[in-house]
């Protein structure tokens, strides 16, 4: 195996796997499902201490 083809198959199948990844992490994130646990994870970390002062 020659530098220039172990070059080209990293390159090549680096992108894939990466673009693969990046179209599953999206599905999971934008599931319908996952809305209620969203919400739920974005509200908890704010307290009624998080106000500003009067």
């Amino acid at each position: 195996m020659s530098h220039d083809l172990a070059l080209f198959l990293s390159k090549t199948f680096g992108l894939f796997y990466l673009l693969g990844f990046f179209i599953l992490i999206v599905i999971h994130t934008y599931r319908p499902s996952q809305k209620a646990r969203a919400d739920r994870a974005a509200q908890s970390i704010l307290t009624t201490e998080d106000s500003p002062c009067p």
